[in-house]
């Protein structure tokens, strides 16, 4: 069965998630990804467990529908088989410190020279160019950076990192969506202007997938000067709504918050009297005194199993 980029190489030369993960949501798609490890040890995320055996789940995951090579591109036999590599490829992608693919005499300039249509993406944590560019890092700093961390959590407590290293993912993401884009736009102006197809390079970091993905907060400090702050499981601006305890000790999430969902949970309650009560008409009401509205679900739960 073949998918929508069959006829698409990709080199995926990057390790953890960043540049691998888009290289594998590729694969999905129907391309073809070859993957460069070390020789003697693998990719890195191949000594991640859990395991089965002397096998990586974690790498089972992400590195899935991939053919492996070994090339070490710290040496000058490996770079010479990654240019014999470059003009058989649609895609590259990396995810090593900036200037890194420079230092081995691999950069754009010298890939884009033996393939003009190649496309090559770069994922960093920090970006290719500005201060923090030298700086290693991994997902923890671009959910920090971003801002996610800061308002991950409860207003009394510590910034929460969320359950899975979501920068990472998001940029893998991203990057994905760039290459495909990028694809589309090489293979358009070749047949507009009649030209070889050219490539370009893309840049992502890890911050800046988190940034995008930040709601309101960047505008409401702007225009309004609110700077936005952890709130648990709840929302300023939305209530009722939160993960409620039931009587048998398990949680039931519970989103009602819109004027269209909250008179179905009022009547599921047995609680329509709750719709002619001035405090809960509209959301920005129920919003106003989230915290009685949140009560009145919390009680309700409690005295019911998860099932109920």
């Amino acid at each position: 069965m073949t998918g929508p980029l069959a006829g698409i190489r990709v080199l995926d030369l990057g390790t953890r998630i960043g540049a691998p993960f888009a290289a594998t949501l590729l694969a999905d798609l129907g391309a073809e990804v070859i993957k460069v490890e070390l020789p003697g040890q693998g990719d890195f995320m191949r000594s991640i467990g859990p395991f089965v055996g002397d096998h990586s789940l974690f790498w089972a995951v992400e590195g899935r529908g991939k053919k492996s090579i070994t090339c070490d591109l710290r040496k000058p036999a490996g770079q010479t088989l990654l240019k014999r590599l470059v003009p058989l490829a649609d895609v590259v992608v990396e995810n090593f410190q900036p200037g890194t693919l420079e230092s081995w005499g691999l950069g754009y300039d010298v890939l884009s020279a033996l393939n003009p249509g190649i496309i090559l993406t770069r994922v960093s944590v920090y970006g290719q160019t500005g201060p923090y560019r030298d700086r290693p890092g991994l997902d923890r700093n671009g959910i920090a950076l971003g801002g996610l961390l800061y308002i991950t959590g409860y207003p009394d407590r510590p910034p929460v990192r969320p359950g899975v290293i979501v920068s990472d993912y998001l940029t893998g993401v991203f990057n994905a969506f760039a290459i495909v884009s990028a694809l589309y736009e090489r293979d358009r102006r070749a047949r507009e202007t009649g030209a070889p197809p050219r490539g370009q390079w893309v840049e992502l970091s890890l911050y800046e997938s988190i940034l995008r993905i930040m709601e309101h907060t960047l505008a409401a400090y702007d225009r309004l000067g609110i700077v936005r702050e952890r709130e648990g499981n709840r929302l300023r601006n939305s209530a009722p709504l939160d993960n409620w305890e039931t009587r048998d000790g398990k949680y039931v999430c519970i989103i009602a918050a819109g004027d269209g969902l909250f008179p179905r949970l009022a009547r599921a309650m047995g609680r329509e009297d709750l719709l002619g009560d001035a405090r809960f008409t509209t959301m920005a009401r129920r919003a106003e005194h989230a915290d009685e509205i949140n009560a009145i679900v919390a009680a309700w739960c409690k005295e019911r199993t998860a099932r109920e």
